[in-house]
């Protein structure tokens, strides 16, 4: 397309607002004022207004799984049922990396406009969470295609990587520092993220991606008497037993005992096997003549999954790295050592090495976007991990709501984690209140959700005033956490009656006022 170009149509898709803003901003840019200027959502656009002479400059967010925003989700369809579009346009997307259909919709959108026929003036950006910052730099470049036009789309190097699985990043360790001075050992690991492009938010979850230690796959490698099942298994998931993968078992060994285990009748026992026990075991206990061949546990066996940590920092003040909290998991039973898949590859790594990461959204698990109400986290052990990173985040909040803390662990000489900077955090009047609890010291156990009963009036006052609530930590502990909750309305708040769809809980739940992260 060689006519100048006259007119330029800005229009956005926007679920939150955050493209319309970009969107409003390029309006008013100075360099633009000479051209018919048009700005509306994608929806609104008139594509019969728009020929040769026209440029399309589209800034749009994606919603869900990559599908598009509800001002912009007409578009695509009026676009399908043009023949062409003899149009220049541009793509800005906004996005998040974290989330695995990353710019979809913008994708999509630069995609269908180039079966149209439409040339595009600047290749598609897909910028993440830093999108002001990437939108400022593709400015001069707008400009610059304007002014000098050449045939070709202008390239550049503003978009980000979207980081998965398979496409992982690797990070360097910073610093790997122990934390609880008894055992299970605790660690806090730093990870260097500088030019990765990962953004995050406090509350979001980074993802390790890990394989077999070398140990365990000696031990395989002794039962099936062949060196193979370094290969074949390195790569599967050993440790966690389902009752999907035992019963495709059983039907290859067929052991009755295996099958008895695995009726409906059996559900506490087979839940107290899984518990603890792992493949080997199976192969040990259930079949004794070998039935299960190396090439059968290799299909039987799911892929290992990446295991996935709290990030224990906030982005917004630590974008160039990331912290994680991991316990070490490590136990004896029947006679013989266990250890964690993951946390004994992390918990004993050393400062320089590189592991496989990729960050993805915990947006049920995210601080409220506006307002001032006061925050409640209730946290067990590393459970204090996201809460490590909302802390941080409120450091620059304005207005700064108040912010409470509910934490429990074993002793409290050896086991206060991040006691410094939660102090710090008190001095500093970030954290309004500190609760603690922890369960060895005295006589009897006392558990965060006694802590938590302890200061039932607070916590009811802290209810009627709108504030959120946010439970990390293990399923047991929430539970208690969400039965004392409970106990609460009725002993102080007057709440009486009631079931499991008509209580405190439920109602904080369905305002979207209590949120969890529960493993």
């Amino acid at each position: 397309m060689t006519d100048p170009i006259r007119s330029i149509h800005i229009a956005y898709g926007s679920e939150s607002g955050n493209a319309q803003a970009l969107a409003q901003d390029l309006h008013g840019q100075a360099f633009l004022q000479k051209y018919d200027l048009h700005l509306s959502d994608l929806n609104s656009l008139d594509l019969s207004a728009l020929g040769a002479d026209s440029l399309l400059l589209v800034i749009t967010s994606s919603f869900g799984e990559g599908g598009p925003p509800s001002n912009a989700d007409g578009f695509s369809d009026g676009l399908r049922a043009l023949g062409s579009l003899p149009v220049r346009y541009c793509v800005f997307g906004l996005g998040d990396t974290s989330y695995p259909a990353f710019c979809g919709f913008s994708k999509s959108l630069a995609a269908a406009l180039a079966e149209k026929q439409a040339q595009a003036l600047i290749d598609p950006v897909e910028a993440d969470l830093d999108y002001w910052a990437v939108y400022r730099q593709w400015l001069p470049l707008l400009q610059t295609a304007l002014e000098n036009p050449t045939g070709r789309p202008l390239t550049h190097r503003l978009s980000v990587t979207a980081y998965g699985r398979n496409t992982a990043y690797s990070a360097q360790v910073l610093s790997c520092e122990r934390m609880a001075a008894s055992e299970p050992e605790v660690y806090r690991l730093r990870l260097d993220l500088t030019g990765s492009g990962i953004a995050y938010q406090a509350g979001d979850l980074l993802y390790v991606n890990v394989s077999q230690p070398d140990a365990l796959l000696d031990e395989y490698a002794a039962y099936f008497g062949s060196e193979e099942a370094r290969t074949l298994l390195k790569h599967k998931e050993l440790r966690l037993l389902d009752k999907t993968l035992l019963r495709g078992l059983a039907k290859i060994c067929d052991n009755a005992e295996l099958k008895n285990l695995l009726k409906i009748s059996n559900k506490k026992a087979l839940e107290q096997y899984i518990h603890g026990h792992d493949l080997l075991d199976v192969l040990r206990t259930f079949d004794p003549d070998k039935k299960i061949t190396l090439a059968q546990l290799a299909e039987a066996a799911a892929d290992i999954n990446p295991r996935a940590y709290s990030a224990a920092t906030c982005g917004r003040t630590h974008p160039d790295h990331i912290e994680i909290c991991v316990r070490r998991i490590r136990y004896r039973l029947d006679g013989r050592d266990y250890e964690g898949t993951a946390s004994s590859l992390l918990c004993g790594i050393g400062a320089g090495s590189r592991i496989e990461v990729f960050a993805k959204s915990n947006a049920n698990f995210h601080l409220p976007a506006s307002g001032n109400a006061p925050i409640v986290m209730i946290g067990a052990g590393t459970g204090i991990a996201p809460f490590v990173g909302f802390l941080q985040n409120l450091t620059s909040a304005a207005p700064r709501p108040e912010s409470y803390l509910f934490f429990g662990e074993r002793r409290e000489a050896a086991d206060f984690l991040y006691r410094e900077e939660l102090q710090a955090y008190l001095e500093q009047g970030v954290l309004t209140g500190l609760y603690t609890a922890f369960s060895r010291d005295g006589a009897e156990k006392y558990y965060v959700q006694d802590v938590l009963r302890a200061q039932g009036r607070l916590v009811w006052a802290l209810i009627e005033r709108g504030a959120y609530f946010y439970i990390c930590g293990g399923k047991n502990m929430a539970k208690a956490v969400e039965e004392t909750l409970i106990r609460i309305s009725e002993e102080i708040g007057g709440r009486t009656g009631g079931n499991m769809f008509d209580n405190i809980v439920a109602d904080l739940t369905g305002a979207g006022r209590l949120l969890k992260d529960v493993y």
